[in-house]
């Protein structure tokens, strides 16, 4: 369960909590709970229905630190901080959140977070000048419109075919993956799930990210003339 920062700004405690929704319907949780970790959630939902947000926040703390991979740990830890006024961590943790998938948070931090880190994070569609890459020598729009440039995907695709490890190791399987670009002109690459049975699925993690990384050069989005980061991330089905 995860607490709504948006019903936290109208104090309504009695419905605070929610299941969390994934924002990349393939994605899959890899968090197992433990008893331990089940009643750390009870307690947390406990205390913050309470009003008692100092006790929670001490638990979702315990709780980020026993499993550091769990968006909801994270959100519910900066929607505590948030009700205490302690707006930048936070912020921070809110981030930490986004960075695990986690669609709300970004929604919380547009919300509760002005000017987060300086500006030196912003949406695509707010920037001066747009991502771009580079394919063989000739530079593209990496993204219209907030999406994928036809052209980028069209390349990548033909780049995947080309590879004779995916030829041979992904025939007849999906792989999702998700990327964004980097103010360091630099791509960011996860690939969230293989089809199929577990045989080979490292090798083709690697060689997809390897097509992505090798097959074209990145240039990251510019404001002002200062490379900043994205908030944006795309998510890509790919089936061989």
């Amino acid at each position: 369960m995860k607490i709504s920062v948006f019903k936290l700004k109208q104090r309504n405690v009695g419905n605070f909590l929610k299941l969390h929704l994934f924002v990349i319907l393939f994605t899959q949780s890899s968090f197992s709970q433990t008893s331990d970790e089940k009643k750390i959630m009870i307690d947390g939902e406990k205390a913050f229905s309470e009003n008692n947000f100092t006790l929670a926040k001490d638990i979702y703390s315990q709780a980020v630190k026993l499993d550091e991979k769990n968006r909801n740990f994270w959100y519910n830890l900066a929607a505590s901080e948030l009700a205490l006024g302690e707006r930048e961590n936070a912020c921070e943790h809110f981030y930490q959140a986004y960075l695990l998938n986690d669609g709300e948070a970004l929604k919380a931090i547009k919300e509760n977070c002005p000017n987060f880190r300086n500006g030196s994070i912003m949406s695509v569609n707010d920037v001066d000048e747009k991502p771009k890459f580079i394919y063989k020598d000739k530079e593209y729009l990496l993204c219209e419109k907030g999406v994928l440039s036809s052209k980028f995907v069209n390349y990548i695709a033909k780049e995947l075919r080309n590879s004779k490890i995916l030829g041979k190791k992904a025939v007849g399987r999906k792989v999702y993956v998700q990327i964004g670009i980097s103010k360091a002109d630099a791509l960011n690459i996860e690939v969230l799930k293989v089809t199929g049975n577990q045989e080979d699925v490292s090798a083709i993690k690697d060689e997809v990210m390897s097509v992505f990384k090798n097959s074209a050069s990145y240039i990251s989005a510019k404001n002002k003339g200062v490379n900043v980061d994205l908030w944006e991330k795309w998510a890509i089905p790919l089936s061989f």
